[in-house]
């Protein structure tokens, strides 16, 4: 009795020890765990995903993915997903803002934030993302106009500058160059660069030079008539300028320097001074040329008759003393003639045709175009007095 109790006994350990085996097989499962891409197979006895990660020292954040969630029962052979958030400092075209991915490359992250290969991003797009944050510049092409040496260039370009744009161009800046921007300013959709390109060169030009006419008294003509002594001409002169060209045409010139290449000859005439009648004090023809007595007797009358008295005769001898002399014939080398000095003496022909020796009609015109002008030979006198002139 007590032998077949220990066989019973003995049988029960050694179906204990069979059936073992078998609850342990039961228990252990083979999981595909993938951590960020990279896939392993490890046995384990956890109830739900959230046993597996944990079991291999994984901490899910609140950023990261787990596929199944992590409640879910395992399962022999099933494939556990864990991909852990990554943080991302992007600027986009100059916007900062700050995003979570799971991506494990720039190129998934990307993808996944919606850019495409024609944008442009700071960083290798098959960069492994880290789990520590990363920073990217994202540029979205933009339209750019550029204009430069008479042509006008319409591209898409994800450059950050100006600088850039125009290396990717082939377009070089000389020095004296000017640009509507600065080459460092960030580029804008829609902006409009424009080139002027500046050049400077010396030129050297050769210019006539005008002759200057004197004039001589010749007391043997009659006055007013005049006579060619000597043929002017014209000289010449080098002259060396620094002109600034703007794309071609010139903007600006600075006189550098000149040089006589010959001289100017002046023209000399001969201006007749001879009288052929004149006037006594009363006004009446005489022989010989009118005195200046004569001549400040009319005056006198002719200034009576507009009601100006002796003060304005005063003024009106001092000033035609110093401008004549009180000569009919006076004779200046810049044109003027004549008692009141008109220049030129022809003008006085509006007060007679005899203006050339008559000092009566010079008289009168000197009157008229005082009174004009400064409505009193006082008046006349104080402006010579300040400027030696009327």
């Amino acid at each position: 009795m007590l032998r077949s109790v220990k066989y019973g006994l003995n049988g029960a350990v050694l179906a204990g020890l069979v059936a073992a085996p078998l609850v342990w097989t039961s228990i252990d499962k083979d999981v595909h765990l993938s951590v960020d891409g990279k896939t392993t197979t490890v046995s384990t006895t956890a109830s739900n995903v959230g046993q597996v990660l944990r079991g291999q020292n994984y901490v899910v954040g609140q950023h990261d993915l787990v596929a199944p969630a992590p409640k879910s029962a395992v399962k022999d052979g099933m494939k556990v997903v864990l991909r852990h958030g990554r943080l991302l400092h992007l600027d986009i075209d100059g916007t900062r803002k700050s995003v979570w991915t799971t991506a494990s490359t720039v190129q998934e992250a990307l993808s996944q934030l919606g850019y495409t290969t024609a944008d442009f991003v700071s960083v290798s797009r098959s960069r492994r993302l880290p789990l520590s944050p990363t920073s990217l510049a994202i540029r979205t092409p933009r339209v750019v106009t550029v204009v430069h040496d008479g042509k006008t260039e319409r591209v898409s370009t994800t450059d950050a500058t100006v600088a850039q744009l125009l290396a990717d161009l082939n377009v070089k800046l000389n020095p004296k160059d000017r640009i509507s921007t600065q080459p460092d300013a960030p580029l804008s959709a829609g902006q409009v660069v424009t080139i002027q390109r500046v050049g400077q060169k010396t030129l050297v030009r050769t210019v006539s030079v005008d002759f200057k006419v004197i004039r001589k008294a010749d007391a043997t003509m009659s006055a007013g008539k005049t006579k060619l002594l000597t043929q002017g001409k014209k000289g010449s002169m080098k002259i060396t300028y620094s002109v600034v060209y703007v794309d071609g045409k010139a903007a600006a010139r600075t006189k550098l320097s000149s040089r006589t290449v010959s001289a100017p000859r002046n023209q000399v005439l001969a201006v007749g001074t001879k009288q052929k009648s004149a006037y006594d004090a009363r006004g009446k023809v005489s022989v010989g040329a009118p005195t200046p007595g004569s001549a400040k007797a009319i005056a006198k009358e002719l200034l009576a008759k507009r009601g100006w008295g002796d003060d304005q005769y005063s003024c009106l001898v001092q000033m035609w003393t110093r401008e004549s002399g009180w000569r009919t014939s006076a004779a200046n080398p810049s044109g003027a003639y004549g008692i009141p000095q008109a220049l030129p003496g022809s003008k006085m022909a509006s007060a007679g045709p005899d203006w050339q020796t008559n000092a009566e009609t010079q008289i009168k015109w000197g009157i008229g175009y005082i009174a004009a002008r400064y409505n009193t030979p006082c008046g006349a006198w104080s402006f010579w007095q300040a400027h030696n002139y009327y």
